[in-house]
């Protein structure tokens, strides 16, 4: 009886083992697994990247038409176009009303802080657009200006912290935009320091994202990336 169970017991543990050949197609399975675990999820960091900076984007955009409204003169959405200041460079925004002080030499007023793109998106020059429903040749991109912003209306000197070259969305007293069907693109990239611009990080247009403004000044998000005109073809290193 006790030769019986020992033989029963043998051949059980036999059977529960594994082979080599088992065991190296179970960890080249896992080997896979790991491997497109990895990078799903740095795809799904820069998707989100995206994701978290469009919803600020929106913010701002909406700050800007409320209070364009709410003093009944003209706003502006800012995007800082210093190619010198590589902390602020296509991803600082800010909203900026026009003051007049009776002197007949209006400024541009700072509303608040300002708002910053997730760390490695920014603001595409190079996609985004005065117009974006007319299709074709002749499209104008977002037109670039220098301006002196002041902190407050008291001060007589402008704010050399804020003051600088941006692209613009410009708002009347009516919260209207002036550029009916322009759009507003973001995508995941790099600048190194020294470098002029920032580029693209990965050939995938679902890296991008944007939003259309309307005449009106609302917003919509763009579903999806042939929405926003981007080439299929684009790919790692390639202007923003």
């Amino acid at each position: 009886m006790k030769h019986y169970s020992s033989r029963l017991r043998t051949r059980f543990q036999v059977a529960a083992g594994f082979t080599l050949v088992e065991m190296l197609v179970v960890i080249t399975i896992i080997t896979v697994m790991l491997t497109v675990g990895a990078l799903g999820l740095k795809n799904l960091s820069k998707a989100s990247g995206v994701s978290a900076g469009l919803p600020v984007a929106e913010a701002v955009f909406a700050e800007a038409r409320a209070v364009a409204i709410g003093k009944g003169g003209s706003t502006r959405l800012l995007i800082n176009a210093d190619v010198n200041d590589h902390e602020r460079y296509l991803r600082y925004m800010l909203v900026v009303y026009y003051y007049d002080d009776g002197s007949g030499r209006g400024k541009w007023i700072a509303n608040s802080r300002g708002s910053f793109l997730p760390e490695g998106v920014y603001f595409s020059q190079e996609f985004s657009r005065e117009n974006h429903e007319v299709s074709g040749a002749g499209i104008d991109k977002i037109p670039a200006a220098d301006e002196d912003i002041y902190g407050g209306v008291d001060q007589t000197s402008a704010n050399t912290n804020l003051s600088g070259p941006y692209f613009y969305y410009e708002f009347n007293g009516e919260g209207n935009v002036s550029t009916p069907g322009a759009s507003f693109v973001i995508g995941v990239g790099s600048k190194p320091k020294g470098a002029d611009n920032p580029k693209v990080s990965g050939g995938n247009v679902k890296n991008f994202g944007g939003l259309i403004i309307w005449r009106k000044g609302t917003t919509s998000v763009f579903r999806h990336p042939d929405q926003m005109d981007i080439p299929s073809g684009i790919k790692a290193g390639d202007k923003f």
